[in-house]
């Protein structure tokens, strides 16, 4: 049975406070504003791969750790 991935949200907030930096120098490195950050690491939405390609690499991370397989991902369930 072929799964899908969804884009988990989850991740982002604790990035950033892994990272050190504040919310305001994450968004000038990964060209987004704040409102929209903030949207993101509190619940998600549909963002463009160009977003989530930006805020992987700001953060030094591997894109593929913005998604999950899994249906009911924690908090959903």
């Amino acid at each position: 049975m072929p799964t899908s991935s969804a884009f988990n949200y989850r991740v982002l907030r604790p990035w950033r406070l892994h990272d050190g930096r504040t919310t305001e120098e994450i968004c000038v490195a990964a060209k987004i504003s704040y409102p929209y950050l903030l949207q993101l690491e509190a619940y998600g939405g549909n963002p463009s791969a160009a977003v989530l390609a930006r805020l992987a690499a700001v953060y030094g991370r591997d894109l593929s750790e913005l998604f999950t397989t899994d249906p009911n991902p924690a908090g959903a369930r």
